[in-house]
């Protein structure tokens, strides 16, 4: 609680995908892509929606010498995901994913990945001179993506076009 009154949730408690105020477990994503005989680990976050506010996301390791392409995986999501609106709207191969000292899946680098891809794109689609560099864990703010200019950039057009997602930015200097 900071000094105003207001909770900050930023940790565990955010594992729960928020996708248009629908509630999204993302254990029901991570144990039906399991199922598949090539995935070894899976994590499943929400990923930045500028309508939605999130979308479901999964990222996933493939167990040794395995190969599968996404459009199988995401077949076999489609087929093992019974809650349509659970359905992952990316998923994305990793050689490893980021996992705590006991194994498991380590989410806020998932998290920091997909706040990179998704504002990165948005910055990119709308032409804009800057891009994402970092995403760092603030205690108050949670995660914030730090962006630098790389070319011409009208500061308030990016205003708008990242004001539209729900996790902040900040410019580095």
């Amino acid at each position: 609680m900071d000094e105003d009154g207001y909770l900050w949730i930023t940790g565990r408690a955010k594992d729960l995908i928020i996708r248009g105020g629908h509630n999204i477990d993302p254990a029901e994503i991570e144990e039906a892509l399991a199922g598949h005989e090539a995935v070894a680990f899976v994590g499943a976050i929400g990923q930045p929606d500028s309508y939605a506010g999130e979308l479901p996301c999964a990222y996933v390791e493939l167990v040794d010498g395995a190969e599968v392409g996404i459009d199988e995986l995401m077949a076999y999501a489609k087929k093992h995901i019974h809650e349509k609106a659970a359905l992952p709207k990316h998923i994305e191969v990793l050689d490893e994913l980021p996992k705590t000292a006991v194994g498991k899946v380590f989410k806020p680098d998932l998290r920091k990945s997909a706040i990179m891809r998704v504002y990165n794109a948005a910055l990119a689609k709308a032409g804009h001179g800057a891009e994402v560099v970092e995403v760092i864990d603030d205690k108050k703010r949670g995660l914030v993506a730090r962006l630098r200019v790389t070319g011409d950039v009208d500061r308030e057009a990016v205003s708008h076009t990242l004001g539209e997602f729900t996790r902040p930015y900040e410019w580095l200097e």
